[in-house]
């Protein structure tokens, strides 16, 4: 099922792709190319992975089917060994002509939970750092829609006051070993999405090696696997308060099995809440906070708790100033998992927090160049399983340059 899914999602942008030829400016699209050179990450908390370089190609694109219909796609490529070129997001949004107060917009397909107040740019990258926070790089890694949302708007007063309220509302399947990363390897900090056929590998923990009580756990987990046929929800609100203030609300819920396995994914029963601020402040600074807070349980029931059983929380505080065409920005992250269980040589508890400072230099609308250092303070008693101290300190200095194609004449 899950592979039918994505090649109907994939059959349906290159249909759309196709009639773009030769239209109008109905279809945008733009491609990006992302390099960077970096420092090695020894501690395995600020790079997805563990060389000295990172590359992305990605195209992106956007078209009118009709006046109230559009696609959407982001297809990439990245070098880490991955399999080739692959989706990230592809869907179809129906936004009807308004009939009353309020507006309407329907999402179907495949895409990135509305979380995010720091990826906003289209190809769900950040115009702040190179790398993303470790709430936002978890949401990359394991978490996508693959189903439908709907989001109902409604101004507050007039438009010109950008007063509004939004209630979301989504279904989807396909997520339910999301859980098993971050119990197992931990929170990080990077910049790389994982597109729908990506396996991510999982550290080697005593209990997922043959004989032991999760052998039957693959070497790598696929996030984006189906493994009850239960589908997931999440519902949330916004609020834009003026030109200043934008606060979020979001419950999300897999609604996996605990005690399902398809094809050596586990199902992990993950569940959180998420809130999110935006803050335009004095002299021209910007503020974005993001907190989430949750559980994600797997296995049956053991001594009062699930086998793997871990509390998730972190949060982030990021803070920009833009001057002409240069920005400047610093986060400091927090978070850690809580673990509940008395499972052996399972310990994935974990605490630790981050600074991220970048500056990004943008010439016109097709260059930018950044250069970023991140520290990481961390202690994870599972380190000890690999002769390693259960704390560690790290820090990466990257420079990235990107360059981007675009449809439509450049703003110079």
């Amino acid at each position: 099922m899950r592979t039918g899914i994505r090649c109907h999602l994939a059959l349906c942008s290159l249909f759309v792709l196709a009639t773009a030829h030769g239209q109008d400016d109905r279809h945008q699209w733009s491609i990006d190319l992302e390099l960077d050179a970096r420092t090695t990450d020894d501690s395995g908390k600020l790079a997805a992975a563990r060389d000295s370089s990172f590359t992305r190609l990605a195209f992106v694109y956007s078209g009118d089917i009709k006046s109230t219909l559009s696609v959407n796609a982001v297809i990439d490529a990245v070098d880490d060994g991955s399999s080739g070129i692959d989706i990230t997001e592809a869907f179809l949004a129906w936004q009807p002509v308004p009939q009353s107060p309020f507006r309407h917009r329907v999402r179907v397909g495949a895409f990135y939970p509305p979380l995010s107040l720091e990826n906003v740019e289209a190809d769900w990258t950040s115009p702040y750092t190179r790398s993303f926070s470790a709430i936002n790089t978890w949401i990359g890694e394991e978490l996508r829609t693959m189903g439908a949302e709907w989001n109902v708007s409604r101004s507050l007063g007039p438009r010109a006051s950008q007063r509004e309220v939004r209630f979301i509302a989504a279904t989807y399947y396909g997520n339910d070993p999301a859980g098993a990363l971050l119990s197992w390897r931990g929170w990080t900090l990077h910049e790389r999405q994982s597109r729908l056929d990506d396996t991510l590998v999982l550290p080697p923990v005593p209990q997922i090696q043959a004989g032991m009580m999760f052998d039957k756990q693959a070497p790598a987990t696929e996030p984006f696997v189906e493994t009850d046929h239960a589908p997931g929800y999440y519902y949330g609100t916004a609020w834009q308060l003026g030109r200043r203030v934008r606060l979020t609300a979001m419950r999300y819920d897999n609604h996996a099995d605990p005690l399902t396995i398809r094809h050596g994914h586990y199902g992990w029963t993950t569940r959180f809440d998420h809130v999110g601020a935006q803050l335009q402040l004095p002299a021209g600074l910007g503020l974005i906070m993001q907190w989430l807070n949750g559980t994600t349980v797997m296995g049956p029931v053991m001594n009062g708790a699930h086998v793997v059983d871990n509390g998730i929380q972190s949060f982030f505080a990021l803070l920009t100033k833009k001057h002409e065409q240069h920005r400047w920005s610093i986060r400091f992250d927090d978070f850690n998992v809580t673990d509940r269980d008395t499972t052996p040589l399972d310990d994935n508890g974990e605490s630790g927090h981050a600074l991220t400072a970048a500056w990004r230099f943008e010439p016109d609308r097709d260059w930018s160049i950044g250069i970023e250092w991140r520290a990481v303070d961390v202690t994870r008693p599972a380190y000890a399983y690999f002769g390693n101290s259960v704390s560690k300190r790290d820090g990466l200095l990257s420079f990235d340059i990107r360059y981007r194609i675009w449809s439509g004449p450049s703003r110079r």
